[in-house]
């Protein structure tokens, strides 16, 4: 029993020549073969290098705030021809904005409540969010205060992985977490006490439980919830509610519904950085345009090669029409040829693309950040997705260039082919 035997009955022939041509083609089927394969390398290795640099930066940004940020909205004066049951007539008025004011969240469990029921959401936590200033002695430095329960806030935003020293998990209500760059400008480390000075004008003296630092400019200091509260004045409130989510592409969507659902603005990690969002859609286009600009040149390259390889067999093409074959069993013969070109130029494509991939991610490089650990030197990742996409195109695109020698190896004249 031979291999030949599990064919269908109708392509059993065409499938026995085909693979005949292809092994006596020696060098010039390898050739074929290997440019479908170069073709697969490149569009994975393009494709893992633009993917993985987009997952480093979104990691870097989104990781490092929350995914949609839920508050009070401030309330806007209504001028008076907009008022309903007004009296008739003209009227000139002038609206007078206020400073921003953030207020507060009395009744966040109920947001805590309803953000949990929305699909996509993966967790929620109320926090304190305010401004300040670090001290220690003279020369206060401004800070940007967070207070939540430190297990909700690893959640939202991590911090225990980015410390230098010290500890977040565990911390205490007299104990503060500062950034790098502010324990920089203080002068003090782990275990030292600093003075922090909320804009209601409460001091508060903290000892310092751990420094971070994520590399990306002044952070935050992070309290526990119950002191940020009384730090800002706010009692058992809260003035902001965080959520993350599983997908950060469909935030917007748990934003509207927040916002729908809630009398609160809920506001989205893309709507406040849209040039961001932008990029990344540029990127991808990038990856896509660059992928299918490879495989159409490889293309090109492999219906050259099969051109050449109907015009070398145009007499054996003659010999077996004089015999009786058809013109649609050439057509099958040329196009089982690209087809076997395809897939074996495709596996032995994503076979390399896998394996350079993958060495070229071996080589580490420093951070800039204080404490960081090493990064990969080349971003790069492997998604089978995007592997089998690129099996596909390239078998697709081969299959296609060999369409043209194949229709042309049909329509020879017999006689003129044996000439």
């Amino acid at each position: 029993m031979t291999i030949y035997s599990l064919l269908p009955r109708q392509v059993r022939f065409e499938s026995q020549l085909a693979w005949r041509h292809l092994r006596s083609g020696g060098g010039q089927t390898w050739l074929t073969i290997a440019a479908v394969a170069s073709g697969v390398i490149i569009v994975i290795f393009i494709m893992g290098l633009i993917f993985g640099l987009q997952r480093r930066l979104t990691a870097l940004l989104t990781d490092a705030i929350p995914h949609v940020t839920v508050q009070v909205p401030e309330g806007k004066p209504i001028p008076y021809a907009d008022l309903p049951g007004r009296l008739p007539g003209t009227s000139s008025s002038r609206s007078e904005i206020q400073a921003p004011q953030r207020k507060n969240i009395d009744d966040w469990r109920t947001v805590l409540a309803v953000a949990g029921t929305i699909p996509n959401v993966r967790a929620v936590t109320p926090a304190v969010a305010g401004q300040g200033f670090a001290s220690k002695g003279a020369n206060p430095v401004g800070v940007s205060l967070i207070g939540a329960d430190p297990m909700e806030q690893e959640l939202i935003t991590p911090v225990t992985k980015n410390l230098i020293g010290g500890h977040y998990d565990g911390l205490l209500a007299d104990e503060v977490v500062i950034d790098f760059e502010l324990a920089k400008d203080l002068n003090v480390g782990v275990g030292d006490r600093i003075r922090i000075t909320s804009i209601s004008g409460v001091p508060e003296p903290l000892r310092v439980a751990g420094v971070y630092s994520k590399g990306q400019g002044r952070g935050s200091a992070y309290v526990t919830l119950r002191t940020g509260q009384s730090m800002l004045g706010i009692g058992n409130s809260v003035n902001v509610v965080y959520v993350k989510v599983f997908d950060i592409y469909a935030a917007d969507a748990v934003a509207e519904r927040l916002s729908a659902l809630l009398e609160c603005e809920a506001k989205s990690w893309s709507s406040e950085f849209p040039n961001f969002v932008t990029s990344l859609q540029a990127q991808s286009a990038s990856a896509y345009l660059i992928s299918g600009f490879t495989l159409i040149a490889s293309s090109f390259a492999i219906a050259s090669v099969l051109i050449v390889s109907v015009q070398r067999k145009a007499k054996q093409i003659g010999t077996l029409k004089s015999i009786g074959a058809r013109s649609r069993q050439i057509l099958l013969i040329f196009l089982l040829e690209g087809l076997g070109i395809a897939i074996a130029g495709s596996v032995m494509g994503a076979i390399a693309g896998i394996a350079i991939v993958s060495l070229l991610s071996l080589p580490k490089q420093a951070v800039a950040r204080g404490g960081g650990l090493p990064e990969s030197l080349f971003p790069l990742i492997l998604d089978p997705v995007y592997i089998l996409a690129a099996m596909g195109a390239a078998t697709t695109a081969t299959v296609l260039a060999a369409l043209l020698p194949a229709r042309s190896a049909a329509k020879l004249n017999p006689v003129d082919a044996m000439r």
